[in-house]
């Protein structure tokens, strides 16, 4: 049988939970412009950077800055659709601990796991 909640405490609940969903839309935000950042320097070829690494990019890193930007926007599109913090495989809730360390991950520990081992 479902517990029984009192009005009050759901909406204590529910505004933890939107608290919650704006520290992580502002961090994947922040994130967001700062991978965009880093990818424009890139490829900018008029960079006068200190360090030949900045100024010629391996295409790993490129790759790399592109794939990042990716899983940031879709993070974004998950929120905006109501599926961010859920497992895209199983569904389980992601723990928001992990959505603050990596607030792009799409699957929990458990699938990601199995992906990095059938892969």
């Amino acid at each position: 049988m479902a517990e029984i909640r009192s009005p009050r405490l759901l909406m204590e609940e529910c505004r933890r939970y939107t608290a919650q969903l704006s520290e992580l839309r502002m961090l994947l935000e922040e994130r967001l412009h700062a991978a965009r950042a880093e990818l424009a320097r890139m490829r900018d070829p008029y960079d006068v950077a200190p360090s030949a690494a900045r100024a010629h990019p391996s295409a790993a890193r490129v790759r790399q800055a592109r794939l990042d930007v990716a899983a940031i926007e879709a993070a974004l599109e998950r929120m905006d659709r109501g599926l961010y913090g859920t497992c895209t495989r199983c569904e389980a809730f992601l723990p928001l601990d992990r959505l603050r360390l990596a607030p792009h991950v799409q699957r929990c520990a458990a699938c990601a796991g199995e992906t990095r081992m059938t892969a």
